[in-house]
């Protein structure tokens, strides 16, 4: 699992970058004064959205530690464990009350999965590609998060 095909490459790259799209979207539409309840709804798809893409990165985990035969068994557990844990950390921010500390807690779990993503693919010999793709689809999200929070205060 060292390197992936140019078509693999190319497929994942247009859906991550498509995949920000809501993210880029939702975040303007949160600063558009004119509507406060488009504002609302904005913030709340985004938050929806944030949740879903999280749990997304986790389920990622959850694939290799099925598909990739050559994991330890004690390997194998640790990503399945991790993989659930996007999910529930996301699920539980979703209740954060509005505001930017919601925000600032969805771009710090988005940073922290990143840095257990890289240290878990340089481990086990991930695609140096998709951990590339991976930082710059984690370091956008995250930032149009904190911009959201910085909107919040």
């Amino acid at each position: 699992m060292n390197s992936l095909s140019p078509e693999a490459l190319r497929t994942a790259r247009q859906l991550g970058y498509g995949g920000l799209l809501p993210f880029i979207g939702l975040t303007a539409l949160s600063f558009y004064s004119g509507n406060s309840a488009l504002q609302d709804f904005a913030r709340e798809g985004l938050a929806l959205y944030a949740v879903s893409i999280l749990s997304f990165v986790g389920g990622v985990s959850w694939g290799i530690a099925l598909a990739d035969q050559s994991l330890q068994p004690e390997q194998q557990r640790r990503l399945f464990v991790y993989s659930v844990l996007p999910s529930l950390v996301a699920w539980l921010i979703w209740f954060f009350p509005e505001g930017a500390m919601r925000w600032v807690a969805f771009a710090a779990l988005t940073f922290a999965l990143y840095l257990i993503d890289l240290k878990h693919g340089q481990q086990l010999g991930w695609p140096k590609e998709w951990l590339t793709l991976r930082l710059h689809l984690s370091a956008t999200v995250g930032l149009l998060l904190l911009i959201t929070a910085v909107g919040h205060l």
